[in-house]
């Protein structure tokens, strides 16, 4: 029995010594433990990192046996990022399984972004003034039940900032001297506070479309238009800008062609015919939508690569010492070939003429338009919308024509402009695009 008790004793000491060690420890660890030496998650916005305003947080003692905690309220206090000159900006959020919750308000205490859970934001600025951005991460405790799972801290971070935005526009030309057949994009970006720009020019209809970043307005220069100096005025805000823009001569080829206006040609190319397409297509060029439709480059409009007109050319017509000009460009198509359009877009017109037979037109957004003519058949109708690469007819031999082909023309109003700068992506037309990307 006096050997149990020894036993019963000793046992007793060594849990009691070691539940000392033990406490020991962990009152030492939960001691040296600075509950408020963390890394806060990371929220940038505009390549700032916010400050936090306002914490909850828990470390783990000894693997997780225990956890300390600290805290800081949220002040009323808030960053200041300083003075933002663009009209939108690049938000970050934490990811890795935090929960994220980031709120903007404009100076009236309105809501203009409210996103939970999303690492990366753009906003756009409805106008210029004071705007403050509000967040709250949340780091969830460690699920220490997944294997080789350690323990972590968990709690929650506030940020307050902000930002003071005042954008002013920016306006810019594609180029300011160009050959004929030619286009010329304004672009304008920048500009804040509901500002709708005006623009006005000697050269074609334009008007200011929405793309990404700002507004782009396209001006189409036609094949004859004289060489010299023209002006392009654009008002928005505080920009009041008419820039000079010179037109410079290019050669164009020529062709003599003799055509036998007996029978259909000949009924093709009478008065009659002449004004009805006259009336058909003129107020057409008067079209624009304000919506661009189309994306990327234009591609041809028919499997066929070989011209037997090219644009611009002097042509010739049974010995007239007169020459028409050619708006557009003849394709050498088999009777019966898919023609399609090259960009996305609204037909406008999808009928018969006696000029150019089968016609389809189809307005791309900001007045640009293809025309198709002496088509066999259409594959569309007047209001549809149409694909790039979706068929919008087959070619053929019908109106004013001495053979199967398709005759297409590109137009910003009522000024023809090269298809094949369009086709071969050096056009003007993708100035706004290519500079955005």
């Amino acid at each position: 029995m006096r050997v149990l008790k020894k036993i019963l004793l000793w046992l007793l000491l060594v849990a009691v010594l070691t539940a000392l060690i033990v406490g020991g420890a962990v009152a030492w660890s939960y001691h040296n433990t600075d509950a408020a030496a963390f890394e806060p998650p990371v929220v940038n916005v505009g390549g700032q990192s916010l400050a936090v305003n306002g914490y909850t947080w828990n470390v783990p003692v000894m693997g997780g046996l225990l956890y300390k905690s600290s805290e800081a309220p949220a002040t009323l206090q808030a960053q200041e990022l300083g003075v933002w000159d663009q009209a939108s900006l690049e938000i970050t959020m934490p990811g890795g399984g935090c929960r994220a919750h980031m709120v903007v308000k404009d100076a009236n205490g309105g809501v203009l972004l409210d996103a939970n859970n999303e690492t990366k934001l753009t906003l756009e600025f409805p106008a210029n003034g004071r705007y403050t951005l509000e967040a709250e991460v949340a780091v969830p405790q460690a699920d220490r039940r997944a294997p080789g799972q350690s323990a972590g801290g968990y709690g929650s971070f506030r940020y307050t900032a902000r930002i003071d935005v005042n954008v002013e526009p920016k306006l810019e030309f594609s180029a300011v001297k160009v050959e004929q057949g030619s286009v010329i994009t304004v672009l304008l970006t920048g500009f804040l506070d509901g500002l709708e720009p005006v623009i006005e020019n000697d050269l074609s209809l334009a008007q200011f479309c929405d793309v990404p970043g700002g507004k782009a307005a396209f001006i189409g220069v036609h094949y004859n238009r004289e060489p010299g100096t023209y002006n392009i005025h654009v008002a928005c805000g505080s920009i009041d800008v008419t820039q000079e823009v010179t037109v410079v001569h290019r050669d164009f080829p020529r062709q003599d062609l003799w055509i036998d206006l007996s029978g259909s040609n000949g009924e093709a190319s009478s008065a009659g015919a002449n004004a009805q397409w006259r009336d058909a297509i003129y107020p057409l060029y008067e079209l624009a939508d304000a919506e661009i439709y189309w994306e990327g480059t234009f591609v041809r409009p028919c499997e066929a690569t070989a011209k037997n007109t090219e644009y611009g050319l002097f042509r010739y017509t049974n010995g007239s010492p007169y020459p028409e000009r050619h708006a557009g460009i003849d394709y050498d198509c088999d009777l019966g070939d898919a023609v399609w359009s090259p960009a996305r877009g609204r037909v406008v017109y999808a009928d018969y003429l006696l000029a150019t037979g089968n016609t389809v037109v189809v307005e791309h957004g900001g007045g640009l338009k293809s025309f198709f003519f002496h088509l066999d058949s259409l594959a569309c109708a007047q209001g549809d919308f149409v694909e790039q690469e979706q068929v919008v007819g087959y070619a053929g031999t019908t109106g004013y024509s001495t053979g199967p082909h398709l005759h297409y023309e590109a137009r910003i109003g009522n000024q023809s402009v090269d298809p094949e700068q369009l086709f071969g992506g050096t056009s003007g037309l993708y100035f706004a695009t290519k500079r955005r990307s």
